[in-house]
């Protein structure tokens, strides 16, 4: 395994349930208590495919990265590394004590069109959730010190 990130999710059976596809960060209003307009701004408020159950794996961050360098740590195609919309949304219900908290992102990679984008969810005040956008290719180094978490498709 990777220097960059490691696996925290374990032997954790972590799996999202089938979904249709047709939910949208930027229309989740009953998730998140704010959502950063980029999501709209940017594009990315478009209808997925419909997916499979899915297994999922959660990794926390050991070495400072941009996030090229730690979704590249599990995978040299980041394309193996994305998640639908709607799959990022049934995690936050369905494993909501597995998201970073003290105030620190979990990242979720998406991909729009041709491209890639990360989403990052965080506790804001009372515990109420917030959701913001970068671009992948857009972002310098994470801080490993606040242990930022990943979560991608099992592989």
């Amino acid at each position: 395994m990777s220097e960059v990130v490691k696996l925290i999710s374990g032997e954790a059976r972590l799996v999202l349930d089938a979904c249709n596809g047709k939910k949208t960060i930027a229309q989740a209003s009953d998730v998140f208590s704010y959502i950063d307009p980029d999501f709209k701004n940017w594009g990315t408020d478009v209808a997925g495919k419909a997916t499979p159950e899915t297994s999922v794996t959660v990794h926390e961050m050991v070495e400072d990265a941009n996030f090229a360098k730690m979704f590249g740590a599990l995978a040299d195609d980041p394309s193996k590394l994305v998640l639908e919309q709607d799959q990022i949304l049934n995690f936050i219900r369905k494993y909501r004590n597995w998201l970073r908290q003290d105030g620190w992102a979990t990242f979720f990679l998406f991909q729009s069109g041709d491209e890639f984008f990360v989403a990052y969810v965080y506790r804001g005040s009372y515990g109420s959730l917030r959701v913001g956008v970068y671009r992948f290719a857009g972002v310098g180094a994470w801080s490993a010190g606040y242990r930022h978490r990943l979560v991608v498709p099992q592989l």
